[in-house]
């Protein structure tokens, strides 16, 4: 090989070489531009993304917070019962989608938000949010089951009003003959069994106003009417089989002891009325000695 050949040799290697070594240098310039540009766009990403689930939460939020509107003093119908059920299912199925759709895409950007203090923030703020949603959407979801409830405890306790009158009327007329006691027994029997439902109704009928306020004016109806047949329940178990004389005796010692009870309320009364005019008559003359006796009219004694 000739002396000008290898020094041509030597500058295309040479040549070659500065090339490479410029190119590494002009793409280590432009790298940082271009994942600058990159980590932007990303990040612009994820807050339009985000925006849009705070959008959604909030929507969900306001549903939720609609007052659920309830006749006090009217027995809730089946239809309004199914009414709420299903906006309720409806408002959790909206929630469990946005929160798998929401959960999916935070793992895919989980890695570009833990880079970003402003995303970290925005994510705190949009996990609260949901928070709230959910324990409020929790809440609602209690009062419409409470509002089912008392529903079906309102229709048993109303329709047990005339059950009850029945078997009273039954229980009294086989407690007048000895023959039919086996009979009696069995419908007391089968009182208890009826007042044992009736009690469960009532307490779920009660805890259920607890939670929803609204139905405590339809509670005191039903109130009145479990003390009625509370009442009612205690006479039938009482009933059994009874001479006449017994009854009729039975019947004059209950008057004995209304007659004792009246006389001492009237006691009672006289004696607070003669204390009340005694206390006004001396009040009178207190008042004519601070006139100087200048009242003419005197108290009676």
């Amino acid at each position: 090989m000739s002396y000008t050949k290898m020094r041509n040799t030597l500058r295309y290697i040479q040549l070659t070489l500065w090339a490479l070594l410029l190119a590494v240098v002009v793409r280590a310039q432009d790298t940082p531009a271009m994942s600058s540009l990159d980590s932007l766009a990303i990040k612009s990403e994820i807050k339009a993304r985000l925006t849009l689930f705070v959008d959604d939460l909030n929507q969900l939020y306001m549903v939720e917070q609609m007052k659920i509107s309830l006749n006090e003093n009217v027995a809730i119908s089946p239809t309004l019962v199914v009414t709420l059920q299903d906006r309720i299912n409806y408002l959790n199925q909206s929630y469990n989608a946005l929160d798998v759709k929401w959960s999916t895409y935070y793992q895919a950007s989980q890695l570009d938000i833990a880079a970003d203090e402003e995303l970290m923030e925005e994510v705190a703020n949009l996990e609260q949010l949901k928070q709230t949603v959910k324990d409020t959407l929790d809440l609602r979801t209690q009062q419409v089951d409470a509002i089912a409830k008392f529903a079906s405890a309102d229709k048993f306790i109303i329709s047990h009003v005339d059950v009850y009158k029945k078997l009273y009327t039954k229980a009294y007329k086989l407690s007048l003959l000895k023959k039919f006691g086996p009979m009696l027994e069995k419908v007391k029997a089968k009182e208890q069994v009826v007042f044992g439902e009736l009690q469960t109704n009532f307490e779920q009928a009660k805890a259920a106003s607890e939670l929803v306020p609204t139905l405590n004016t339809r509670m005191e109806t039903l109130d009145e009417q479990y003390v009625i047949m509370k009442s009612v329940s205690e006479k039938v178990q009482a009933l059994e089989y009874k001479p006449w004389m017994q009854r009729i005796k039975d019947y004059v010692m209950g008057l004995a002891a209304v007659a004792i009870i009246l006389m001492f309320v009237n006691g009672i009364w006289s004696k607070f009325k003669a204390y009340k005019d005694k206390a006004a008559n001396l009040k009178k003359y207190n008042d004519m000695l601070k006139n100087n006796g200048k009242d003419t009219t005197y108290p009676t004694i």
